[in-house]
């Protein structure tokens, strides 16, 4: 029988000390799991089982490094979320300089990548190991002034089924989750905004705007044993935003 139970296992969050990213470092630690966050950022957490390095996804070297340590400290990773990402520019596509749209797919999408191509070479020894990828309603079903981010979330889809394909010989699966309208430090400057806020819960069937715990949530089963023959597949959490549209 599948069990929850994290407790000796260790997992590696980016985009740990906020959002998304912070919500699932505090569920895996409260599940007994040891916790390594990156993030671009420090982080104000403070715990035992938990141990953060301020790097950037995009910064090849550092994230070698990083992965390396973990690997020489506990012997094993059984779990990554990519959570690390940026909102996008918020104009037509013509009006986006080049050098703005590489920056935006370069934390959102090849951050992803590299992250994961470190991670994927400790756990395929041991045949076994979780990866989840935080992509984005907007991934498929679009609105304007959003061509950057759309394009990099969009990306984490395809790159969580190839990555899946790559990796099932080796029974590690690799799934994404499509957050909805959700509160989090990178929305919140707009959902502060009543009207906003009550315009965009109208738009969702279950009628409240996502919270990061929520999205957490969905993304524990991904890690846990119970989602063992799920790999290869992007889970919308979003209130039924998607099935509407």
């Amino acid at each position: 029988m599948k069990e929850w139970n994290n407790e000796g296992k260790v997992f590696l969050v980016t985009g740990a000390s906020s959002g998304i990213g912070r919500s699932c470092v505090e569920q895996l630690i409260r599940s007994g799991a040891n916790v390594v966050g990156i993030d671009a950022k420090e982080s104000d957490l403070k715990d035992p089982l938990y141990s953060h390095y301020e790097v950037s996804v995009t910064d090849d070297e550092e994230i070698a490094r990083v992965v390396s340590d973990i690997e020489n400290k506990f012997g094993r990773i059984d779990g990554l979320v990519n959570a690390a990402g940026i909102w996008g520019n918020s104009k037509p596509f013509y009006e986006i300089e080049t050098s703005d749209w590489e920056k935006i797919l370069s934390v959102n999408l090849t951050g992803t990548y590299i992250v994961s191509k470190y991670v994927s070479k400790v756990m395929i020894p041991k045949k076994q190991g979780k990866i989840v990828n935080i992509s984005c309603l907007r991934a498929g079903i679009f609105r304007n002034n959003m061509t950057d981010y759309a394009a990099s979330k969009g990306g984490i889809v395809a790159l969580t089924s190839a990555m899946a394909l790559d990796l099932a010989p080796f029974h590690i699966q690799v799934n994404s989750v499509a957050p909805g309208f959700t509160y989090t430090g990178m929305t919140k400057k707009s959902f502060d905004n009543e009207e906003v806020r009550k315009q965009s819960e109208a738009l969702i069937p279950e009628g409240r705007l996502g919270q990061p715990e929520d999205i957490s949530n969905v993304v524990m089963f991904l890690l846990s044993d119970l989602a063992d023959y799920m790999t290869g597949t992007n889970v919308y959490a979003d209130g039924g935003y998607h099935i509407q549209k």
